[in-house]
C-alpha cells in the first residue's frame, strides 16, 4: 500500500501560478474607420494540478482568477455651412473571472505542448465612459464632458427595465458562463519552476444585445468573444 502511494504521488504535481494577460474582444463594430480597439492588460493568479500518465503525457487542471477586458476609442468631426461639430469617447470594460481550464500536455524533455478546453465564470466587472464634445456655431463654441463608472450589475439592471417597459423581460446583458479552447506552450525545469505562453479564445457571445423596433424590444445576435494572450511563472510541488 505505502509503495502503491508514493508512486501515486510521484505521478502528481501541485503548484502555483501567475500570468500576465493581454486581453481583447472580437466584436461586432461601428463601420466607421473612426472606432478603434485596444488590448486591456490584466493578471491572472491561481493554483493547478497536474497527472501524469505516463513519462511524456499528462493531464492537468486550474483554478484561476483572471481579469479580463477591451478598450474601445472613436472620434467623430463634422463641419456645416453654419459650423462644426466633434466628439471624442473611450470606453474601458474590464470583467472579473473564475477560469477553469483542463490541459493535456505533450512533453519533449522541459518542454510541453499543452491544449485544451476552458470554462469561465464571469462574476462581475466595470465600465468607465469618457466623452468629451465641441459645438462651434456662429462663432461661439460650447464644451461638453462626462467621465462615469457603472458595474456590469448596474447596467444589466437599467437594460432589463428598459427591455420589460416593451415587452422583453427575460434579456440578459452578459453571459456568466463562457466555454472556450487554450493552446500554448511551457518549458519546465528540474527544481519545479516553470514558464509559459498560452492563448485562450472564448467560443461563447459574451454579450447580448437588443434593439426596440415598432415599440417592441427583441434580442439581437452579438459577435462579442474573448482573446486572452499570457505569459506565465509558476511553481510546481
Amino acid at each position: 500500500m505505502f509503495a502503491t502511494s508514493e508512486s501515486l504521488m510521484a505521478q502528481f504535481k501541485f503548484g502555483v501560478k501567475a500570468s500576465g494577460t493581454m486581453n481583447n474582444m472580437f466584436l461586432e463594430m461601428d463601420s466607421s474607420s473612426t472606432v478603434k480597439r485596444a488590448p486591456v492588460f490584466g493578471f491572472n493568479v491561481g493554483v493547478m494540478g497536474e497527472f501524469f500518465v505516463s513519462d511524456n503525457i499528462s493531464v492537468g487542471a486550474e483554478l484561476v482568477f483572471a481579469q479580463q477586458g477591451l478598450k474601445r476609442t472613436s472620434t467623430y468631426d463634422e463641419n456645416g455651412a453654419y459650423g462644426s461639430y466633434s466628439s471624442e469617447s473611450e470606453m474601458v470594460f474590464r470583467t472579473n473571472h473564475i477560469n477553469l481550464p483542463v490541459l493535456l500536455r505533450f512533453y519533449v524533455g522541459g518542454l510541453a505542448i499543452e491544449l485544451g478546453p476552458q470554462v469561465s465564470f464571469c462574476f462581475g466587472g466595470k465600465e468607465k465612459n469618457k466623452w468629451s464634445d465641441c459645438y462651434t456655431y456662429g462663432g461661439e463654441t460650447e464644451y461638453y464632458s462626462s467621465d462615469t463608472t457603472m458595474t456590469l450589475a448596474d447596467i444589466e439592471k437599467e437594460s432589463q427595465q428598459y427591455c420589460k417597459e416593451f415587452g422583453l423581460s427575460d434579456y440578459k446583458f452578459w453571459n456568466r458562463i463562457n466555454v472556450g479552447a487554450t493552446l500554448g506552450l511551457s518549458y519546465n525545469l528540474e527544481n519545479g519552476l516553470f514558464f509559459g505562453a498560452r492563448y485562450t479564445y472564448d467560443f461563447t457571445n459574451f454579450f447580448n444585445n437588443f434593439e426596440v423596433k415598432n415599440d417592441l424590444a427583441r434580442k439581437v445576435d452579438m459577435k462579442s468573444h474573448y482573446g486572452v494572450l499570457q505569459v506565465s511563472v509558476g511553481f510546481k510541488f
